[in-house]
């Protein structure tokens, strides 16, 4: 009997470990992409502002959003884990210095993707070689 105890832990253990943890991805498609993370720095968000987001319609493949400074909006391409931003247009609206630093890197991870991985309800772009250009976390909107 006493052989036995340490099997059964074992065998607990394990389905204990091999439990789903129900937590479920978010679609890429139709979800509120808040920007967390452009190019390896954080994104910080001042009080009252906008905050840097992306939104991917079924519609017509057509992205949108804002860059922290101006509105965003073009067309984009998914296959598989593939996702490339293309014939992306913005307002012109003058920044300040570090409003444009987060439209830069913005703009840079979003013209730089080539791929993507969801997990949970966090998003990350990444380029030809694999690096992470942009994080994002889906906002659930009421």
């Amino acid at each position: 009997m006493n052989r036995l105890i340490p099997i059964l832990l074992a065998v607990l253990l394990g389905a204990c470990a091999a439990a789903p943890t129900g937590k479920t991805d978010v679609p890429l498609l139709e979800t509120y992409w808040k920007a967390v993370e452009l190019e390896g720095a954080p994104v910080e968000v001042k009080a009252g502002a906008r905050e840097a987001h992306l939104i991917l319609r079924r519609e017509k493949n057509m992205a949108g959003g804002f860059s922290g400074c101006n509105t965003v909006r073009g067309a984009y391409e998914v296959s598989g884990s593939s996702l490339r931003f293309k014939q992306m247009a913005s307002t012109l609206m003058a920044c300040l210095p570090e409003i444009g630093d987060v439209e830069r890197r913005f703009n840079a991870a979003l013209g730089a993707s080539a791929g993507y991985r969801i997990s949970g309800d966090s998003l990350e772009l990444r380029d030809n070689d694999g690096k992470v250009r942009g994080r994002f976390t889906a906002v659930h909107l009421r």
